[in-house]
């Protein structure tokens, strides 16, 4: 590596998680990628929760310090697993939804928790690296493209521009599952975009044995439909220390199978199992005894759990159909679905169409990317695609799903199980 080499930081501001990359920006090449938990976690585990604690001034002023903290901690630990050191930095890039940029930037985001739900600051950001509490001293920019609107921020743009949008003539989906879950439309040049509040239960969290997805985690479950024993496949192999949201979706499309869930969603107290326990306080499936699991305690899918998952699918299913429906596409017209988030390239497609959590795209050409978010914000080093964001941004359609009556609608019609 030369001397002169200069590099990007891209960062991509989570509900639940910021993900860092390092980018050598002279031969636009990634170099190397680094996950922190967000610290405003504690503090609320959605955006709303977290919104409401930001209304008093000094609470934001705390999410904004922490997360600033965060991230400034985050790029040196990534230059030193890299070997690079701070001056090599030229250029930082920040995407994230509305409320993790709003929060980022210490804009206000009081005006999110009511109609008409706009955002406070929606056009593109420069600013330099010291004013958002990055030592940064030789980064000539800090970059944040345009927001959309309300809940739709700069990682959906982001995630648009690494989908290719902007190149693509053919009905395209593309779907950000998170926390947030981003969804938008390509329709003969025309952009339709809405986000769904999912929730944390696909990344793992709020599940009771909720564990993000890497080693240790069950990301397969495979039901025995004679004794309703659990086989399981973790990552990294050895013994399980949770289940991730692929597991997740995996173990309950395996509970339908079998017949250990009703369509409802309630626990199938018929089915006798060694694995089912039912006469506890909390119904519960359980996917490895204390013995075999790395935490030494049973790892198990309670009702509760369940119930989360029901919504938080419904939730973005619901998303799906009002997306579609504003666009003009139906579901067989799509022909390219890009799905990306906590599910990357883990998630079983026929899983997902199991629980109810996508419908069936039968002539659509399936991507599966890992951080498609992230990969956008790579591009915005560069100033043709700064160019491109702000073109896309103006050809977008915003379908508000906060208080709209035909989302509570699909919302409550996609809870149940197919």
């Amino acid at each position: 590596m030369g001397e002169s080499a200069s590099f990007g930081v891209s960062i991509d501001i989570g509900t639940t998680n910021i993900t860092i990359h390092l980018i050598n920006l002279e031969e636009d090449r990634f170099v190397h990628e680094i996950t922190v938990t967000n610290p405003q976690r504690k503090y609320g585990e959605e955006i709303i929760s977290r919104i409401d604690f930001a209304r008093k001034p000094e609470n934001a002023a705390l999410l904004t310090h922490i997360v600033r903290t965060s991230v400034d901690n985050g790029i040196s630990r990534i230059l030193q697993e890299a070997n690079y050191n701070r001056n090599k930095v030229d250029s930082i890039v920040v995407v994230g939804n509305t409320v993790m940029h709003h929060l980022f930037f210490g804009l206000s985001t009081d005006s999110l928790l009511k109609p008409p739900y706009t955002a406070e600051h929606k056009e593109a950001i420069f600013t330099e690296p010291s004013r958002v509490g990055l030592s940064l001293q030789n980064a000539s920019i800090c970059y944040s493209p345009p927001v959309i609107e309300s809940f739709v921020g700069t990682d959906a743009v982001a995630m648009m521009l690494a989908s290719g949008f902007i190149e693509s003539d053919a009905p395209q989906i593309s779907i950000d599952v998170g926390t947030n879950t981003e969804i938008a439309a390509l329709n003969k040049g025309d952009i339709w975009i809405a986000s769904a509040a999912s929730g944390p239960a696909f990344e793992g969290m709020s599940i009771e044995c909720g564990t993000p997805g890497e080693t240790g985690a069950i990301r397969r479950v495979k039901i025995d439909p004679t004794d309703l024993r659990p086989h399981l496949e973790i990552i990294g192999a050895g013994r399980p220390t949770g289940i991730c949201g692929t597991g997740v979706i995996s173990a309950i499309a395996s509970m339908l199978d079998v017949g250990l869930l009703y369509s409802r969603g309630s626990f199938n107290r018929g089915r006798k199992s060694p694995w089912l326990a039912s006469n506890v306080a909390i119904i519960h499936y359980i996917l490895a005894k204390a013995g075999e699991s790395a935490t030494n305690s049973d790892i198990v899918l309670t009702q509760p759990d369940v119930r989360m998952i029901q919504q938080s699918k419904a939730s973005i299913r619901a998303a799906l159909g009002m997306v579609l429906h504003n666009s003009g596409l139906t579901q067989e017209d799509v022909t390219e679905l890009y799905l990306t988030g906590v599910f990357g390239t883990d998630l079983d497609i026929s899983d997902a169409i199991r629980i109810g959590l996508l419908p069936e795209m039968n002539n659509a050409a399936v991507q599966q990317v890992r951080g498609g978010a992230s990969l956008g914000a790579d591009l915005l080093h560069r100033n043709e695609y700064r160019k491109l964001a702000e073109k896309l941004v103006a050809k977008v359609n915003y379908i508000e799903l906060a208080d709209n009556p035909e989302f509570k609608k699909k919302f409550t019609e996609h809870l149940p199980f197919p």
